[in-house]
């Protein structure tokens, strides 16, 4: 089976926003399968995102496909992170991302579908590197936004999901950046993208970090249970 059918993308009308690596790859694949593509490289504000989709749409009729590929990185430490920095990175990864689906549900909506991706990550569920409370937090809050918007949208026909790669190339960190470590750094992940070259692969040792979410239903007698929860979440992280 070729790419073509596997990824049936022939003729779709794409719009990737963010030059990240991850979306100028994805350009070039869509367009070597056969779509027309076009990558936007903006920032993600307000018009500018407004502008870009509804040109795409005026140039191609439809809109076909939605990547959302803007991802911007920055580990600080938590009780030194400045409001700014803390900003700059949610309004790249998430508020974004809610004006790009903002932007292109109506137009999918009218056409039929379409299909839209947001590009998340693995340390939205898995933190591997210290001082990502922001970055991770942002990621988190996307993965939110898609699972809302898919069931907002399902009986409109558009398909909303995220992929969430490991460690990827993004682009330059910012200057203001603080290298604080974790498991990524750790010798023999460097083919992951991260840690210096050298030493064997071992097991991480790192002390157990809970960091758990706890999940209850409802009912008459929900506050039982969140107690319980919340109790056996206490007795976990000592």
């Amino acid at each position: 089976m070729t790419l073509e059918r596997i990824f049936g993308v022939a003729d779709r009308k794409a719009l990737v926003i963010g030059a990240t690596p991850v979306g100028q790859a994805t350009t070039a694949l869509f367009n070597a399968l056969g779509a027309e593509a076009e990558l936007a490289d903006i920032v993600p504000g307000e018009a500018a995102i407004a502008d870009a989709v509804s040109a795409f749409v005026a140039r191609h009729g439809r809109i076909d496909v939605m990547v959302y590929a803007v991802t911007r990185i920055g580990t600080y430490a938590l009780p030194t992170m400045s409001l700014d920095q803390w900003d700059q990175l949610h309004d790249a990864n998430l508020r974004g991302a809610f004006l790009a689906m903002r932007a292109t549900i109506p137009a999918m909506r009218t056409q039929g579908g379409g299909a839209i991706v947001a590009v998340s990550t693995m340390g939205s569920v898995h933190p591997v590197l210290k001082g990502n409370g922001a970055y991770g937090a942002s990621k988190a809050g996307l993965n939110g936004l898609v699972r809302a918007a898919a069931l907002d949208h399902a009986e409109d026909g558009i398909r909303v999901n995220a992929v969430l790669p490991g460690a990827v190339p993004v682009g330059d960190p910012p200057a203001d950046m603080e290298r604080l470590g974790g498991p990524a750094m750790q010798p023999g992940r460097a083919d992951a993208g991260h840690g210096e070259r050298g030493g064997r692969r071992e097991r991480n040792r790192l002390p157990r970090v809970p960091g758990r979410t706890l999940h209850h239903g409802a009912g008459a007698d929900a506050r039982r249970r969140i107690s319980d929860r919340l109790m056996k979440g206490l007795q976990s992280s000592t």
